[in-house]
């Protein structure tokens, strides 16, 4: 599954919540700008979460995640045309559930689109929280449309990111199988903030 356009980080985090929550393993893959706090904010059990650099040799490390994390989490930036496909191929023999997180400007997904059936897009994003230059940003409101093989047609849902209730997806769920956007706050621990990270060198 690919995760596109603005929020296009927050979308990835609202999908893997349950997932992670339930008891699988996460791992964030060359992705440095996702920090502990965001993760948690989406109500994500940081002691379940691995973050994982892979250097010069991205194909071995994400084999070796592949083999021992439930969802993947990756840059499309990072993994494009042979690398794209022979990833493909990996997460099919092993069933890991792979999001591919693709946050440019234009709509351009070819690469990564090869690696999941899904594309997730966001589009038409607004703050809330902030009144007249004073204030707390809470949230954000979006359009989120799903595209892909497995959805024939656009379907398009409003979301919240974070929400403080069950994120309205019907929609998206269906387009996206059983990916569950059960989106809930968290506060971050300060041990398990330093337990998150694993570097690969």
């Amino acid at each position: 599954m690919v995760c596109h356009g603005v929020a296009a980080y927050s979308i990835a985090l609202g999908l893997v919540e349950r997932a992670v929550t339930v008891g699988s393993w996460l791992a964030v893959v060359d992705l440095e700008q996702v920090s502990p706090e965001a993760i948690a904010e989406f109500g994500i059990p940081l002691h379940r979460v691995i973050g994982v650099t892979t250097g010069d040799d991205p194909a071995n490390v994400l084999s070796a995640v592949f083999d021992g994390f439930d969802v993947v989490l990756i840059p499309a930036h990072r993994y494009r045309g042979a690398l794209a496909r022979r990833i493909s191929q990996r997460i099919r023999a092993k069933g890991v559930t792979l999001i591919v997180i693709d946050d440019a400007d234009e709509v351009g997904v070819r690469d990564a689109v090869s690696l999941g059936d899904v594309a997730l897009i966001g589009s038409d994003m607004h703050w809330e929280g902030i009144g007249w230059g004073v204030g707390r940003l809470l949230g954000r409101h979006l359009t989120v449309s799903a595209t892909g093989r497995r959805s024939p047609r656009p379907l398009r849902s409003e979301m919240q990111l974070p929400a403080a209730v069950d994120a309205q997806v019907g929609q998206i769920n269906d387009a996206a199988s059983d990916v569950d956007d059960d989106i809930a706050g968290a506060t971050v621990d300060d041990d398990e903030e330093y337990r998150w990270r694993l570097r690969v060198v």
